[in-house]
């Protein structure tokens, strides 16, 4: 037998089809799955709180999506189903007496397994599955909810302790539901990308456990953002090349500085802004040059430099390997280009462009 909401379902999802959101644009689609996702981080919430017996922080969360993302949804609802559009209201506004004070764990646990089936139907009648299952598409929606989590951190975090903590949550959840989805998409990947990812994830829960600075939890969750983007094909801005090299040197002096000083947490952000927001741009130039330096520079800086700092290393073995990597960007200074790297990638798209006209030119030579 078919639950009542399977069967709205198939009715919703056939009478949709015909509806077209073929002319929805990609940005609105992409809003909605946003916040649908958002929706799934507050349930997941829900879930925590109940099974610590915390129902004051269960019930906030079992009203944040009625309160602060039905709003964004429902034109694009009422647009594509009424009906539909009635039933997400009505299950988002039961779902905190269902899951409230007198009401057994299954029970509430039937309420938000109903509510996120609900979800889902909403998913399949205005995303589409196509759009859905699309990784450049999931990728995206990874990035809006790790944005989104950056700000609900620093609303929590005063002075290193949680004074906001259904925002802590909602920071939590948040980038619970970005790994999710990343989870999904991982094989998909290639893989030294998906290492960073994982590495960076690692990085931001450690984060979140040791309470730090809002700022250093932003480096990490820009990791992702940027590890992401560089997937999706994203280019950079126009900054010189040795503008970057620069950059290294005087995060790595003040990770030294930081250390030294007894504030780990610091300087492993500023290690991670060195590589991250800097290095990584020298990448390509410099794996066109010499494969075997990009290799070995981004091995100290990414993993034996930041493992050290994770670790505890004695503070000597932290300077010896910074002052390693200096002596690694000399060599760097000297072959990198000193124009933009925009710059770099419009001559290889010339080039390639180039080189296809030789081959087409070639292969009419050859016919004739």
């Amino acid at each position: 037998m078919k639950s009542l909401l399977a069967i709205f379902a198939l009715v919703v999802i056939a009478s949709s089809t015909s509806i077209a959101f073929a002319d929805t644009d990609y940005d609105e689609r992409l809003a909605f799955a946003g916040s649908l996702e958002e929706t799934l981080g507050h349930f997941w919430a829900i879930e925590q709180n109940l099974d610590d017996d915390n129902a004051e922080l269960a019930l906030v969360h079992a009203t944040h999506p009625i309160a602060e993302l039905y709003d964004i949804m429902k034109p694009v609802l009422q647009e594509s189903s009424p009906d539909l559009d009635s039933q997400v209201n009505q299950i988002l506004m039961d779902l905190g007496k269902k899951t409230g004070q007198g009401v057994t764990r299954q029970d509430a646990q039937d309420a938000i397994d109903e509510a996120k089936e609900v979800v889902e139907i909403a998913r399949t009648a205005i995303v589409g599955d196509e759009l859905s299952h699309d990784t450049n598409f999931k990728m995206k929606l990874m990035q809006g909810l790790l944005e989104t989590s950056k700000g609900e951190y620093e609303e929590a975090i005063t002075d290193g302790e949680i004074s906001m903590m259904a925002e802590f949550q909602d920071g939590s959840a948040f980038v619970w539901r970005s790994q999710q989805i990343f989870d999904e998409i991982k094989s998909e990947l290639p893989e030294h990308e998906a290492e960073e990812i994982e590495e960076f994830y690692g990085d931001l829960w450690a984060g979140y456990d040791s309470r730090a600075d809002p700022a250093n939890i932003a480096v990490f969750a820009d990791g992702v953002i940027h590890e992401l983007d560089e997937v999706m094909g994203v280019e950079s801005d126009d900054t010189d090349l040795l503008d970057y090299v620069e950059n290294i040197r005087s995060l790595l002096k003040e990770t030294k500085e930081e250390y030294a000083a007894g504030n780990a947490d610091e300087a492993l952000s500023l290690a991670t802004k060195a590589y991250l927001d800097n290095y990584e741009f020298l990448e390509s130039p410099i794996a066109q040059q010499n494969p075997e330096l990009k290799d070995e520079i981004e091995l100290m800086m990414r993993e034996e430099l930041r493992d050290m700092i994770k670790n505890g290393a004695p503070t000597s073995e932290v300077d010896a390997q910074v002052d390693a990597i200096l002596v690694k960007m000399n060599d760097v200074a000297k072959i990198v280009p000193e124009f933009p790297f925009g710059a770099l990638i419009a001559m290889t798209s010339i080039l390639g462009v180039v080189i296809a006209i030789t081959k087409i030119k070639g292969s009419k030579l050859i016919k004739k």
